[in-house]
């Protein structure tokens, strides 16, 4: 009964998403496609997973409810000056990177991309090194998993590996301009691949996918209602392209997962579930990966609630930084795990917002999220500023993540938004100099 209750809300959400921001790609129906669906799968029981208590059920229906109120609060806000707000004169031919047909665009997006290429084949000299041959990087693959995340392969660079979102963000807002994919489309986030191949994760090939496709979309929606130039797209291009950009991630990442040994002889699973083991895509661990995270979140609150210093887990690159000048001490950057009845660590969004701030914090900073999203996006909307863009795009990823943890906790989603916004003003000097 829960599980058919959960896939009517996330059904519902996102269609209402859909009617409200005019199209499939927005903050409302992405929250609720994402929380919805987890539950959804959760409550199916495929494996044996334990009921949720009533406090997982409190803080998961009061984040939500928490999130739709900060929606509502800038949508009642607009309705009640509708007659105050000025219908926009800027055109999108005006934005500078778009000027010269898009090559200031183009030409650093390929720039950004070479430099993510330049990082991907460093890691790889020093795989190759350390274990002789490409395969044997390969038959290697769970031992190199391991000490990578222990740390013990450092990047020879800071900051420099994160340079290749540039790329993907600007690569998206380039094939949204020209209507149509080319291999500038894929080329940074096959860069990420190559480098994510060199350590065996995921977590940056859907970071980069989802960059894209929210840049890419959103974009696309502007474009779709300029009033004073009507760009040309094709949808079957785009349909297309989307789905072999979809195909190449999932492939890559179920290259990782069967490099890394993960067995899928996982006992006690349903009769569907056992039916799936030989899948290449969807298999029982893959199932566990996108349900577990709301039974991690009920362990947590039902073993050992440990409160974190304030902010930690959400701005942990702050105490990272602060952890450098021996101001405070390092934050794990992993969580304590649960068997559920299989080990897992990730207990949605919700884990470390409460670890953080406690009760208030899961209501307060879903609600801030949800404003703040709604905000920005009628703000790009009118003023169609690309630097408002960067902050709605990123915002989209906590949303897109929060079924797994607060990804502001992973450095990239600070370091590559600021490069991000870095180096806009500067491209838009130069695109201005070529006009």
């Amino acid at each position: 009964m829960s599980a058919l209750l959960a896939f009517f809300i996330f059904l519902v959400g996102s269609i209402v998403g859909r009617k409200i921001f005019k199209t499939w790609i927005n903050h409302f129906t992405i929250y609720f496609f994402v929380m919805g669906g987890l539950t959804f799968l959760f409550e199916l029981k495929l494996l044996a997973y334990r009921n949720l208590s009533l406090t997982s059920w409190f803080l998961l229906i009061s984040s939500s409810i928490a999130f739709l109120l900060g929606v509502l609060s800038v949508l009642s806000a607009r309705q009640l000056n509708l007659s105050k707000i000025e219908p926009t004169r800027v055109s999108v031919e005006n934005i500078p990177l778009f000027q010269g047909d898009g090559k200031i665009l183009k030409y650093s997006a390929i720039f950004f991309s070479l430099v993510g290429l330049f990082v991907a084949l460093h890691r790889w000299y020093i795989m190759i090194n350390i274990f002789g041959s490409v395969p044997a990087v390969f038959v290697n693959a769970a031992w190199v998993y391991r000490i990578n995340v222990k740390g013990e392969i450092k990047e020879f660079i800071p900051i420099l590996p994160s340079f290749v979102y540039v790329g993907v963000f600007l690569s998206a807002l380039y094939t949204a301009y020209r209507g149509k994919f080319s291999f500038l489309s894929f080329f940074p986030i096959l860069c990420i691949i190559l480098k994510e191949l060199t350590y065996f994760g995921r977590g940056e090939m859907l970071f980069a996918t989802l960059e894209f496709i929210f840049t890419f979309s959103i974009t696309r929606y502007l474009l779709r209602k300029e009033e004073y130039v009507k760009f040309k797209f094709s949808r079957a291009n785009a349909v297309i392209s989307i789905i072999l950009l979809l195909a190449i991630v999932l492939t890559a990442a179920s290259i990782v997962r069967s490099s890394r040994g993960v067995k899928e002889n996982i006992r006690g699973t349903s009769p569907v579930l056992k039916q799936l083991e030989d899948s290449f895509i969807f298999t029982p661990s893959v199932y566990f990966y996108l349900s577990s995270d709301l039974g991690v979140l009920d362990q947590y609150l039902r073993k050992d609630i440990e409160r974190a210093n304030f902010g930690e887990n959400t701005f942990r690159g702050v105490y990272y930084l602060l952890s450098k000048f021996k101001l405070v001490d390092e934050p794990s950057f992993f969580q304590k795990g649960y068997f559920i009845p299989y080990w897992s660590n990730t207990g949605t969004w919700i884990r470390e917002i409460h670890a953080d701030f406690g009760f208030t914090g899961v209501i307060i900073l879903p609600y801030i999220i949800g404003l703040l999203s709604t905000w920005l996006w009628f703000k790009f909307l009118q003023e169609k500023k690309i630097y408002l863009l960067v902050f709605l795009v990123y915002l989209y990823i906590i949303l897109a993540f929060s079924f797994l943890t607060m990804v502001t906790r992973l450095n990239q989603w600070f370091l590559s938004q600021l490069l991000i916004l870095f180096f806009l003003p500067i491209l838009n000097r130069l695109a201005i100099k070529r006009i």
